[in-house]
């Protein structure tokens, strides 16, 4: 097909930006008719990788370098279309790709192949590559059956050679099956020519480890073989497994959590360090996943008309939250009083879209827990069964919430505990019982007694 000098050129880099792409582990998102802009970013891209200053190559910074060149001289030159047959451009040493196959010169590498169909076919993998061991000069080697986010089978095989190899990919093909070759070791990250065996040894434990998709047998065992595996473990071969490994599986999603406390300590690698950061992370996780659940029962039980009952409307209600749509310098505090399981806390959350509830009862201080509240999630404050208005009175200044100050909460006397919270124009609900203690203040207390500071609302029962 005709293809004009700068065509040649463009292609000639793109082809080259890909090989080495692969060895660099840099994604490669540009195509031959890729506008240009896209084939200088993808260039950009890889040269801070293939810099020798960046752990790179003088050899395969000089191919870039003289590829883009050309594909520049070709496009300073007046265009003219002309048949010529596009050259072929060779790929790092590691890998050597021709049009449709890859050779391989390496001392190990990582074989995926794809669509198998069960446990069977991997056992017969297995037996093929045991068979293979001394023809392809095998000295390591580790398998496993994996499945991906479509329940598709994949396999993959780890080799480490007694010396370097050159082989084509087909030299390794499995019936109908070809491999995909990588010269990755664990989450692409590249082979270190300072420490080779340990990153051989990391590429070892990616394909062992107890990943997310790793299949079971019936009997219950991984889909896990070879003769090079963790020391922890009784194989021939052993490696040690450095803590950041397994840190980083779990870290990118690909390993579970108890999988990865397990690995954690069979290291015996900054175990006390790792140990807090997954620590805090769990903590996390377990607020979200009750949060999750908390929100899912109540979504089920009040859509459940034999549980739930709405609400009557009460007109005062009513008149004290729409207070809250503009300034004043104050706003008063709603008193939810009424006998016992009338369900005030249940109404009293319900004024709110995600209101944070505060258990109070004989406290005269605010709980730990305010420290949870967040004014971009949290809509309302609800302290719950007050056992003393004496709360209250002690708390005017916070229950108030001044407009230009934040409010300190948890003080101590050496202010180890001490933090600040913004409750202006917060709405806040506090639900009492008939028995609550200091019940006169509605009455005789300074601030309590006047109806700009509180509305108080005689509460009877959870449904009309």
């Amino acid at each position: 097909m005709p293809c004009s000098a700068v065509q040649v050129a463009k292609r000639a880099l793109v082809a080259l930006i890909h090989a080495l792409a692969l060895v660099y582990h840099v994604e490669a998102k540009c195509t031959r008719n890729s506008p240009d802009e896209e084939v200088v970013r993808a260039f950009r891209k890889l040269v801070l990788k293939v810099h020798p200053d960046r752990g790179g190559n003088d050899q395969h910074q000089q191919q870039l370098n003289e590829a883009r060149s050309s594909w520049e001289a070709a496009k300073k030159k007046p265009r003219k279309a002309q048949n010529v047959n596009l050259p072929v451009i060779s790929a790092p040493s590691s890998f050597r790709s021709s049009r449709n196959e890859f050779r391989i010169q390496a001392t190990a590498v990582l074989l995926t192949y794809q669509g198998l169909v069960d446990c069977s076919q991997w056992l017969t993998l297995n037996a093929f590559v045991v068979d293979n061991l001394r023809p392809w000069k095998v000295k390591h080697w580790c398998t496993t059956l994996e499945t991906c986010s479509s329940g598709m089978y994949h396999a993959h095989v780890m080799l480490q050679f007694s010396c370097s190899v050159d082989k084509t990919a087909a030299a390794f093909a499995f019936h109908a099956l070809k491999p995909n070759v990588s010269p990755t070791d664990l989450c692409g990250e590249g082979l270190c020519r300072k420490k080779l065996q340990v990153s051989i040894d990391r590429g070892f434990f990616y394909v062992w480890a107890n990943k997310l998709g790793t299949v079971q047998h019936t009997s219950g065992e991984l889909c896990v073989a070879g003769n090079y595996a963790p020391v922890w473990t009784t194989e021939t071969y052993r490696y040690q497994v450095l803590g950041a490994w397994p840190e980083k599986l779990w870290k990118q999603r690909k390993i579970s959590t108890e999988v990865y406390k397990e690995y954690l300590h069979l290291s015996r690698d900054g175990v006390p360090a790792r140990k807090r950061n997954l620590e805090i992370v769990e903590q996390e996780e377990e607020k979200q996943e009750l949060a999750a659940l908390i929100a899912s029962n109540t979504k089920r039980i009040r859509s459940n008309p034999e549980l739930y009952k709405p609400f009557p409307e009460l007109p005062e209600v009513a008149e004290w939250l729409r207070l809250f749509q503009k300034d004043s310098l104050r706003y008063p505090v709603l008193l939810l009083l009424g006998p016992s399981m009338s369900g005030k806390t249940e109404y009293a959350n319900s004024l709110f879209r995600c209101p944070l509830e505060l258990k109070i009862g004989s406290l005269m201080h605010f709980p730990d827990k305010l420290r949870d509240f967040d004014r971009k999630r949290h809509d309302g404050l609800v302290l719950d069964d007050l056992r003393d208005l004496a709360f209250l009175t002690e708390n005017q200044d916070k229950i108030q919430g001044k407009y230009n100050v934040q409010l300190e909460f948890g003080i101590t006397p050496g202010g180890q505990c001490k933090y600040e919270k913004y409750l202006f124009r917060v709405p806040i609900v506090a639900t009492l019982n008939y028995s609550t203690q200091n019940l006169s203040f509605l009455e005789t207390h300074d601030w309590l007694s006047k109806a700009g500071n509180r509305v108080v609302v005689h509460f009877r029962g959870i449904t009309s």
